[in-house]
């Protein structure tokens, strides 16, 4: 009798012991280069200025033309949106090339940030479509580690101002190399 009622007070005990814990994973953020927020029914997700692929240093200086890169999800079930465009500070300005419209349970892409891994053959399918966002006349307001407030402004969701950070740059592509291992200094050995 006390065997049992030790082994049931022990897998009681263990049992509750993570209780009301949270994980550290539960609230931690994507890891993505671009900044999130939500409006109304409009999820917009890595939202990015890329950074030039070519003449960084002359597009910096001229102010753009930058490309804009985001993702925008309706989570609405049955009403479809439309981006009715974005606002730029400083009297810069964005122009959108495409259709806007954000079906219902859809999403809209915008540009291509450095590293996404999608073949260029594939075509976008109805749900994923692309639109092409420039950004222009931005004077000083883009730069490397800063972020620029853009607006996003919706039909039917309203609209919202993010604090849009310039991408991470050139993807650096991985090289594993073997490497030499360095010798012991001087009066050591590699055993005790």
């Amino acid at each position: 009798m006390t065997v049992a009622a030790f082994g049931i007070a022990l897998a009681m005990g263990s049992t509750a012991c993570g209780a009301g814990q949270i994980s550290q994973t539960a609230n931690q953020e994507p890891a993505v280069n671009g900044n999130t927020a939500n409006v109304g029914s409009m999820q917009l997700r890595n939202v990015q200025i890329i950074y030039p692929a070519d003449k960084a240093d002359e597009v910096f200086g001229n102010g753009g033309p930058f490309q804009v890169s985001f993702v925008i999800s309706n989570i609405d079930p049955v009403e479809n949106d439309r981006l009715l465009g974005i606002d730029a500070p400083q009297g810069g300005s964005v122009t959108l090339a495409g259709n806007t419209e954000i079906p219902a349970g859809q999403a809209l892409r915008a540009g291509k940030p450095i590293g996404l891994l999608e073949p260029e053959d594939i075509q976008t399918t109805d749900e994923q479509k692309r639109l092409t966002v420039t950004l222009s006349n931005a004077g000083d307001s883009v730069a490397p580690g800063l972020t620029t407030p853009l607006t996003f402004r919706f039909e039917k969701s309203g609209s919202i101002t993010m604090n849009t950070p310039v991408d991470s740059g050139t993807y650096l592509i991985r090289q594993d190399k073997v490497r030499q291992a360095e010798a012991p200094a001087e009066g050591h050995s590699g055993g005790h």
